[in-house]
C-alpha cells in the first residue's frame, strides 16, 4: 500500500484528477436525474477500481471497506432505477425529479474520498512487520481469552435484556414489538450486549492463536445468525464483515468464492428477513412466499440510505446548519446510563434528537410515533452541520485517516484489535450517524486498553511454576539442581 516513485505518483495524481474534472463537469451540466444516477454510479466503480490497483489497496482494507459500502448503501436504489432493471413503485417516497442535490453530494463526497486516499498512500511511510500475522506480536493469549469471557458476558447480558423486554412472552415478539418495548422499558442489558460481543469477536480474533481461528469465526458465524434471525441485520452483517477483515489480516484464507457466495446469500435474505422478521419469533419462516420479495429487493433496500440524503438537503437550509451539534450528542451518548431506576429520556424538541431521530421525525412521523425510523446517511451527516464544505473535508479527512489507521494495523495484536473496534462502528455510520459511532468505539478502545494494561502488570510478575521457577533454578549449583531433577 505505497507509491513507490515520485514519477509514479504524479502520474496516479494526474489521472484522477482529469477523473475527478469530467465527473465535476457532468454533475453540474447533467439536468437529468437518471443521467446523473449513471454518472455517480460509473464514478463509484471507477474509484474502486483505482483504488484497487492504482493505489494497491486491499478489498478487506478500512479505505475500501468504507468506500464500497458508501456505494452499496447510497446508491444501491439509485443505479438499478436508473438503468430501468427496478419497480421503485413500492417505494413511494422514490421522488426521482428530487434526486439532483443528494446525487450531487454523493459525486463530491466520493471525489474528496479518493484524493485523500491519493495523499495519504503517496505521502505516507511502509510500515514493516516485525513478524509475521501469526507470530508472536499477533498471537496473543491474554487478548484472546478477554475477548472470550467479554463474548460470554455480553451474550448472557443481550438474553437478559431480550427476556427482560417481555418476561412472559419475549418468544413472540416481533421486530417492531423489540423496537417498541426498548423505548418504553429499560433497554441498557439488551444494547449493552450486542455492543459488547461485537468488541468481544473482534479482541478474540486479534489475539486468537492459530488453533483458536476456527472457534472465534464459528462464534460470529452462530452470533451473526442469532441477530439476523432476530431482525437485526445491520450489526449482525457488520459484526461478521469485521471479523472476517480481522482473520483476514491474521493470515486466514478463505475460498476465493466464499465471499461472492455470501455476499449473493446476504442480499437474498436482506428481503425476506424485512417480510418475516414482522412475525412472532417462534412462528418465522412459516408463511414465507416468493411473491412477497424480488431478488433485487436486497440491493434495493441496503441503497435506501439515499432516502435520509435526499430528505436533509431539503429540509436544511444554508442558515439552519448545526456546526457540529450532532457530533457532540454522539459525544454525550459515550457514558453509560448507570442509574439504579431506568427513565426513559425527556422528547425535548424535534431539532434536538439526534439526526437519525431528527429526519424520521420530520419525514416520516407516522414511523417515528411507532418508534420505526429511516436510518440516516454517512453523506447527510456532515452536509447536516456544515453543508457542502463539510462533506468534502469530512470524506478527504476521513480517508486519509483510515489510510493512516490501516498502516497502524499490522504492528500488533492491540494495533489491530483498535483497528477492529474503531471501524466496525464507523462501518455502521455508512447509514446511520455518529450518535451510533462513539460509544461503541471508545467502548472497544477501553477494552483494548484494559487487556493491555493487565497484560502488561501481569507480566511485570513471575507466572508460578514458569519464570520466577526458572530464573530461581539458573540462581541454583548444577549439582543441586540435578538432584531435584531426579
Amino acid at each position: 500500500m505505497r507509491l513507490e516513485s515520485r514519477s509514479l505518483r504524479v502520474v496516479v495524481f494526474a489521472g484522477w484528477v482529469c477523473i475527478a474534472t469530467v465527473f465535476t463537469w457532468l454533475t453540474l451540466v447533467q439536468s437529468s436525474d437518471s443521467s446523473k444516477g449513471l454518472s455517480v454510479g460509473a464514478l463509484f466503480l471507477i474509484s474502486v477500481a483505482f483504488s484497487r490497483f492504482a493505489l494497491g489497496l486491499s478489498l478487506a482494507s478500512a479505505p475500501m471497506l468504507f468506500l464500497m459500502l458508501l456505494g452499496f448503501t447510497h446508491l444501491g436504489m439509485v443505479l438499478p432505477w436508473a438503468l430501468g432493471i427496478v419497480d421503485v413503485s413500492r417505494s413511494p417516497w422514490f421522488v426521482p425529479y428530487g434526486l439532483s442535490p443528494a446525487l450531487a453530494l454523493i459525486t463530491y463526497a466520493i471525489l474528496a474520498y479518493q484524493t485523500g486516499l491519493i495523499v495519504a498512500v503517496g505521502t505516507g511511510s511502509h510500515v514493516r512487520r516485525a513478524h509475521g500475522p501469526d507470530g508472536p506480536y499477533f498471537e496473543n493469549p491474554k487478548l484472546f481469552l478477554a475477548g472470550s469471557c467479554l463474548f460470554f458476558s455480553g451474550v448472557i447480558m443481550f438474553l437478559a435484556g431480550l427476556v427482560g423486554l417481555d418476561p412472559a412472552g419475549y418468544f413472540r415478539l416481533t421486530y417492531s414489538d423489540t423496537f417498541r418495548l426498548r423505548a418504553e422499558s429499560d433497554p441498557r442489558f439488551f444494547g449493552t450486549g450486542i455492543t459488547l460481543v461485537i468488541i468481544a469477536l473482534t479482541l478474540a480474533m486479534a489475539g486468537a492463536p492459530r488453533r483458536r481461528f476456527p472457534v472465534v469465526l464459528w462464534g460470529a458465524g452462530l452470533w451473526f445468525l442469532f441477530l439476523f434471525y432476530l431482525g437485526f441485520r445491520g450489526p449482525a452483517v457488520i459484526a461478521i464483515l469485521i471479523v472476517c477483515a480481522t482473520a483476514l489480516k491474521r493470515g486466514v484464507s478463505f475460498p476465493r468464492w466464499l465471499p461472492w457466495l455470501a455476499a449473493a446469500l446476504v442480499l437474498i435474505a436482506f428481503p425476506v428477513m424485512h417480510v418475516i422478521r414482522e412475525e412472532p419469533l417462534n412462528e418465522r419462516f412459516g408463511g414465507i412466499s416468493r411473491s412477497d420479495f424480488n431478488v433485487l429487493d436486497g440491493v434495493v433496500e441496503i441503497g435506501a440510505s439515499i432516502r435520509p440524503l435526499v430528505e436533509t438537503c431539503a429540509l436544511i437550509p444554508p442558515e439552519s446548519y448545526r456546526h457540529g451539534e450532532t457530533y457532540l450528542l454522539g459525544l454525550e451518548g459515550i457514558l453509560p446510563n448507570l442509574a439504579l431506576r431506568w427513565e426513559a429520556p425527556s422528547s425535548g424538541s424535534v431539532d434536538s434528537l439526534p439526526p437519525a431521530y431528527w429526519i424520521t421525525a420530520m419525514a416520516d412521523p407516522w414511523a417515528f410515533n411507532n418508534y420505526g425510523g429511516i436510518g440516516f446517511s454517512a453523506v447527510a451527516e456532515p452536509y447536516m452541520n456544515f453543508g457542502l464544505a463539510g462533506v468534502v473535508v469530512y470524506f478527504f479527512l476521513l480517508a486519509f485517516l483510515l489510510v493512516r489507521l490501516e498502516q497502524a494495523s499490522i504492528r500488533s495484536s492491540y494495533a489491530l484489535a483498535c483497528w477492529a473496534v474503531v471501524l466496525g462502528p464507523l462501518l455502521g455510520t455508512a447509514r446511520s450517524d455518529f450518535m451510533n459511532f462513539f460509544r461503541p468505539a471508545v467502548w472497544g478502545l477501553l477494552c483494548v486498553g484494559i487487556a493491555w494494561f493487565f497484560s502488561r502488570y501481569h507480566a511485570l510478575l513471575p507466572t508460578p511454576g514458569r519464570r520466577g521457577d526458572l530464573q530461581l533454578s539458573q540462581k541454583m549449583p548444577r549439582t543441586k539442581r540435578m538432584r531435584e531433577n531426579l
